[in-house]
């Protein structure tokens, strides 16, 4: 059994909670996924004019730098905000997968190391989230081919709902996502249905509506935490 009062469990335990506690990766989330919905909307509209093709090219590029970059960005983010708030914590989502592999055997002495027990569990905790976040993004990904290919008048509407229960079910341990969001992809479905728009449209209002989402659960997540973390002055 874990000891929870393991630096090392502790420290894990403080990353996790703490990861999302100023709103800057719900951000990051938010902006990429406007891009790309403006992208989406864009790119296929035959009757967008050459500025709005070229500002959609020009935001599916900056989309691009955000995803592969997403690690560093955020952390930037964090180095000034956050960490000279409220600490340093490692990340849990972009920590080398080899952070807690075993070190060679070349242990002399026949004492063990205390924090053994714990970064066992640890390891196995990431795993079983990284699975369950996994099978939760590929349900996601799944259900939301519905929007493209089922051509119902309340699709959108249905398809949000049951892509809100999936996302609670899979992240509801974590509490990395708000009911904010979860209760927010119904509206934005019911939204995208009074558009009454073609199945391409659909998706890149779908996706430009949970980017506000995510924006907005930044905004607020931030100044929150601000508010909570005003900077120690020396």
């Amino acid at each position: 059994m874990t000891n929870s009062t393991s630096p090392v469990f502790l420290a894990e335990q403080r990353s996790w909670s703490y990861w999302f506690a100023d709103g800057l990766p719900q951000l990051l989330i938010g902006i990429s996924a406007i891009l790309f919905g403006f992208y989406f909307v864009y790119s296929g509209s035959p009757s967008a004019s050459r500025t709005a093709s070229l500002l959609a090219i020009v935001g599916f590029g900056i989309y691009l730098l955000l995803t592969v970059r997403a690690a560093q960005i955020v952390e930037w983010l964090k180095a000034r905000i956050t960490y000279p708030r409220t600490g340093y914590a490692a990340s849990p989502y972009f920590a080398a997968k080899d952070g807690l592999a075993c070190s060679p055997p070349l242990n002399l002495t026949p004492v063990q190391d205390p924090n053994a027990p714990a970064i066992a569990e640890i390891k196995r905790a990431r795993e079983s989230r990284n699975r369950r976040l996994s099978l939760t993004y590929l349900l996601l990904g799944a259900t939301s081919l519905a929007i493209w290919f089922v051509n119902v008048s309340w699709i959108c509407t249905l398809t949000a709902l049951v892509m809100a229960i999936i996302l609670w079910l899979g992240t509801r341990t974590d509490k990395s996502i708000s009911f904010l969001v979860v209760l927010g992809f119904p509206v934005v479905g019911f939204y995208v249905d009074t558009l009454k728009v073609a199945p391409h449209f659909r998706v890149g209002y779908f996706i430009l509506g949970v980017g506000f989402l995510f924006l907005l659960e930044g905004l607020i997540s931030l100044l929150l935490y601000l508010r909570r973390n005003p900077v120690v002055q020396a």
